[in-house]
């Protein structure tokens, strides 16, 4: 039976997973094309257990747990946080070969389980505390993982175990990747084994120039001091080198030469060929460069680059082909589109518009046709394409409203299609593209709203002076009186779009519940978002909170001419770069906001990291007045509004320093402000209590003062 919510409390929006959330993560085929594995939970809990689905008889098989979460180290914790993993059990899981030599291979708590065939599940004796394990491609009776700051190659059969990296020391490690590219460069891996299995290309990260950071837990039993390497804008990031070991001995290491000293070393990826593609990035972010280099001799030649006058976004799209072209997508157009590139550099694009294409999700060669994930009819859709790459002509395969995700089988015979909508919950189908039929795996019985005695937010857009348009979402009350308060639920920054139609806007209880309690939710996504091209997101380069206070304050004065908004009592909220933006709406429009709740906030950008902070805003050096402008601390005076500031003290993203020196300057001003502090959170914000704490008192919070 469905749990109904239209008597919300901060209890029931406080308790994970949301209603209608729990779907298969992690969808890949099996590389024969024959099976559909996946994660999901049994229930209603929060532990994923990995099942597999065989194709021909339509049989589903739970292959491993869900399992007890047991202690995770430090390394395999601060991972967890750089994904925003919230999930517990099975989070990660890889399957290679074909027939009865399929291998599945599973990380547990830092130790390792295997399943050979239809063999049972055992544990790989000897090993633990492996991170980020992975099996040899062509030869999965030997796994690659880091162990103390070395790359490792076990025996999945027997455990014997020997380093193939070594002179790892306190501030070097080998096959780790270093926090900026964790963090801000979406690069989680820091080795990779060839395909042909004979070599492991690695990351050298030393930090050791970098000053200590230290976090004080005060909540342990005996208070102890956690240090992170943490690189400050303006400051010397990690000195990376890449390297390439032979894996049939303990060979010397190859060194490659990557040029400058100050740049990131930004994805790794081996071709067919088994030759090296490195992409480099400049520390500016104005130009990327991917190179092709030869493990025999070291030395390269650059495939294809990008430059921007704003900056080079990072993806995930590039696929090296058998060939020697190149199928990937760029920003070069303004929006994000496919390209392909010759061998000699030589590059076109495939697709072109007013619109983006979110992902590459296959090429079939053969057929000369990729699949892709693209906002071609609205920003606020995403939906499932095939594109010939000759002609560019896109077909949409996918049908329903909503946001779709998918994964495509090696063999092109199906694929996997996850959508949902604000309207519906999700639902996971395995649909033919050879023919007309599918087959639902999960969401059978779909959630509507109105099922859980919850309504869908509405989408609304709204033009500026200049002719942008916007989109946002309204959570209207019930029951609509003359005059209602109006909170504003923000993020603000780039990399996010809050407003899309999928089913987490419906799901989203904390609008709910201050919906319910009479407010009506309003978000919007500003210029500086994600996904609408490179001008709109562009358009805070170097100037952080300027646009983007701009248009929230646009969009409360459409709400006042648009809904029943009173116009005297308007809040706002938002975490991370949401608190920074409440902060600076309460103070550069203290006439408009007068109740704020700003979660782990940046209170000044000299106090974030370099990846980050010198994409968009560059450094003191070269843009000292758009930090200055941009901190929060010198306009603390200008509060008149009610603040609440959370931050967890663990925090090891956002420091709490930001908000000690917020909560100083407050002081000096004699401003009233209240503080909950969260002694067991870091950034994400995770456990029923935390979460119930922010919830709670960001609701008292409005109640008391709007």
């Amino acid at each position: 039976m469905t749990k109904r919510f239209e008597h919300l409390t901060p209890e029931l929006a406080a308790t994970l997973p949301l209603p209608g959330s729990a779907a298969p993560q992690q969808m890949r085929f099996a590389p024969d094309g024959r099976a559909l594995f996946y994660l999901l939970s049994d229930g209603d809990g929060m532990a994923l257990s990995l099942w597999r689905y065989d194709i021909a008889t339509k049989t589903v098989t739970r292959i491993a747990g869900p399992q007890s979460e047991g202690e995770w180290s430090a390394d395999e914790e601060l991972r967890r946080e750089r994904t925003r993993m919230v999930w517990e059990g099975i989070t990660s899981y890889e399957v290679v070969g074909t027939g009865d030599d399929e291998t599945i291979l599973i990380p547990q708590a830092g130790k390792l389980f295997i399943k050979r065939g239809a063999g049972p599940l055992k544990e790989i004796p000897g090993v633990y505390d492996a991170i980020d394990p992975a099996l040899f491609p062509e030869d999965p009776s030997r796994v690659a993982y880091v162990f103390e700051d070395e790359v490792w190659v076990a025996d999945t059969r027997t455990g014997e175990a020997r380093a193939v990296t070594n002179g790892a020391q306190l501030g070097v490690s080998h096959g780790l990747s270093e926090y900026a590219a964790q963090e801000e460069l979406g690069r989680a891996e820091g080795y990779w084994v060839s395909p042909n299995s004979q070599y492991i290309a690695f990351e050298e990260a030393d930090v050791r120039h970098i000053p200590e950071y230290p976090i004080v837990h005060w909540e342990a039993d005996q208070a102890f001091v956690e240090t992170h390497r943490y690189p400050l804008v303006g400051q010397p990031n990690a000195r990376v080198r890449l390297g390439v070991v032979a894996t049939a001995d303990d060979g010397a290491v190859r060194w490659f030469e990557l040029g400058e000293e100050d740049q990131y070393l930004a994805r790794v990826a081996w071709t067919p060929a088994n030759q090296l593609a490195v992409m480099v990035l400049s520390r500016d972010h104005h130009h990327l460069q991917w190179r092709l280099y030869d493990v025999a001799t070291g030395t390269y030649r650059v495939l294809f680059e990008e430059e921007s006058p704003l900056w080079v976004n990072v993806g995930d799209d590039t696929r090296f082909l058998a060939s020697g072209d190149v199928l990937t997508t760029s920003e070069a157009s303004g929006y994000r589109h496919l390209w392909w590139y010759t061998q000699d550099g030589r590059g076109r694009p495939i697709t072109q518009g007013d619109f983006e294409i979110q992902r590459l999700l296959a090429y079939d060669a053969e057929g000369r046709t990729a699949y892709v994930t693209a906002t071609k009819e609205t920003p606020i859709e995403v939906h499932v394409y095939q594109v010939n790459v000759d002609t560019g002509v896109m077909v949409r395969i996918s049908e329903e409203p909503g946001v779709h995700q998918a994964v495509v089988s090696p063999d092109f015979r199906y694929w996997a299609d996850q959508s949902g909508s604000s309207f519906l919950s999700p639902q996971t189908r395995l649909v033919s593209l050879t023919s007309e039929n599918s087959e639902v795996l999960h969401g059978h019985e779909r959630i509507r709203p109105a099922d859980l005695g919850l309504a869908s937010p509405e989408f609304v857009t709204l033009t500026l002076e200049d002719g942008t348009r916007l989109y946002g979402a309204i959570y209207e009350p019930l029951p609509r009186h003359e005059k209602v308060p109006a909170i504003i639920a923000v993020y603000g920054g780039t990399h996010a779009q809050t407003v899309v139609n999928a089913w987490g806007m419906t799901v989203d209880l904390q609008a709910q519940l201050l919906r319910q309690k009479g407010f009506l939710v309003f978000k919007l996504d500003n210029r500086g978002s994600y996904h609408r091209g490179k001008d709109f997101e562009g358009a805070l380069y170097r100037r952080f909170s300027t646009v983007e206070v701009e248009d929230q304050v646009a969009g409360v004065h459409w709400l006042v001419q648009n809904r029943r908004v009173d116009p005297t009592r308007v809040g706002i909220y938002g975490w991370s770069y949401g608190g920074y933006m409440t902060l600076m709406a309460l103070l550069k429009a203290s006439d408009l906001f007068k109740v704020g709740v700003a979660g782990a906030p940046v209170t000044d950008f000299r106090l974030y990291d370099t990846a980050y902070t010198e994409r968009y805003m560059q450094t003191q050096e070269t843009n000292l007045q758009g930090y200055v402008e941009g901190s929060v601390l010198p306009l603390v005076d200008r509060l008149s509004g009610h603040l609440l500031i959370i931050h967890g003290l663990l925090d090891e993203n956002v420091h709490f320093r930001n908000t000690t020196l917020l909560v100083d300057a407050l002081n000096r001003a004699e401003k009233d402000y209240d503080l909950v502090v969260l002694p067991y959170s870091r950034h994400a914000v995770r456990g029923y209590h935390n979460v119930l704490t922010v919830v709670r008192r960001r609701t008292q919070f409005f109640e008391k003062y709007l």
